[in-house]
């Protein structure tokens, strides 16, 4: 009893130390799982098939709601790339030829858990195919030449004044009908870091004001 009572400050200040550490540590596991639940995370998949028939879903895994604001069709092929935004005007044209559940559209909030139909990965590929140079008569003439295309969208998170963003790739085996879209690797890429936003805003910009010549 002596020697804690001739030691006291010393324990006092170990155990106050002690403390003072299990407080950082736990305050650090709270940061932690606060800003996991605030990182923004879309994901984007097939649904009803795997062939250029199936409907590509949108789906809203964040903590808080999100708004689809664009999205944008890149298709990959033997002599380089060809790109297009696709507008509700263009899944809803479409409808019918590709009987699309109805109500679709590539804008509007979703929130935790909710998903979206985009349409089918064939009208996707059709609309950005007779945009380009390269393939203006549409997706017949992809047969054989496409590789892989690859989807986005921007959406508002949020609070952000910065869009975030989701890409995903899917290769296209058109040695079969109708043909295949497999996607490469298992997760949809998040686009979250300030850097990566600014270019996605710019983006968006760059879209509009095209829109407008």
């Amino acid at each position: 009893m002596n020697w804690i009572s001739d030691h006291s400050n010393a324990l006092n200040f170990i155990t106050n130390l002690g403390m003072l550490f299990i407080w950082i540590v736990y305050l650090q596991l709270f940061l932690i799982t606060y800003l996991r639940s605030r990182k923004p995370r879309i994901i984007i998949n097939r649904s009803y098939g795997s062939d250029v028939d199936a409907i590509c879903i949108v789906s809203n895994m964040s903590q808080e709601p999100v708004y689809t604001q664009n999205i944008y069709c890149t298709i990959h092929h033997q002599n380089g790339t060809c790109a297009a935004a696709i507008t509700d005007r263009e899944i809803l044209q479409e409808s019918g030829r590709d009987q699309r559940p109805d109500g679709v559209t590539s804008q509007g909030p979703l929130n935790q858990g909710e998903f979206v139909s985009m349409g089918t990965f064939k009208n996707m590929l059709a609309v950005t195919s007779e945009r380009s140079k390269e393939f203006p008569d549409g997706i017949d003439n992809l047969a054989g030449k496409i590789d892989t295309m690859e989807i986005m969208v921007i959406s508002a998170f949020g609070g952000d004044d910065l869009e975030i963003a989701a890409t995903r790739e899917f290769r296209i085996d058109t040695s079969v009908t109708p043909w295949k879209v497999i996607p490469i690797g298992p997760a949809t890429k998040q686009i979250s870091s300030r850097k990566e936003r600014k270019k996605i805003r710019q983006m968006v910009i760059d879209n509009l004001n095209n829109d407008q010549i």
